[in-house]
């Protein structure tokens, strides 16, 4: 389902998934959507399971721009901010936690 509600979900999953014809450029939706998505869940201290593993190897955490230099991919953006708010990531339940 798509929507822009970014409020808390009760006994159910919050996702982002706002419609597609909002995404311009990783820039302007990082600004305009992820990071206050992440940091609704972080004011809430939502525990947050993660799909992907957090590795340093490319794919992950990082990619390869158009001039071949790695850079933060959009998950590392996300766990690096969540990072930076005092969570952890718990590698035997796949959660990033509060502590």
């Amino acid at each position: 389902m798509k929507t822009l509600n970014f409020g808390p979900r009760e006994n159910y999953f919050n996702v982002l998934n706002v419609p597609d014809e909002l995404y311009i450029n990783p820039t302007q939706f990082w600004n305009e959507y992820n990071q206050p998505w992440l940091d609704n869940a972080i004011a809430r201290d939502d525990i947050i399971i993660l799909a992907t593993k957090p590795e340093t190897k490319i794919g992950s955490l990082f990619r390869k721009n158009a001039s071949g230099n790695l850079e933060l991919s959009g998950f590392g953006k996300e766990y690096l901010h969540l990072r930076k708010n005092g969570y952890v990531f718990d590698a035997k339940t796949n959660q990033i936690i509060k502590k």
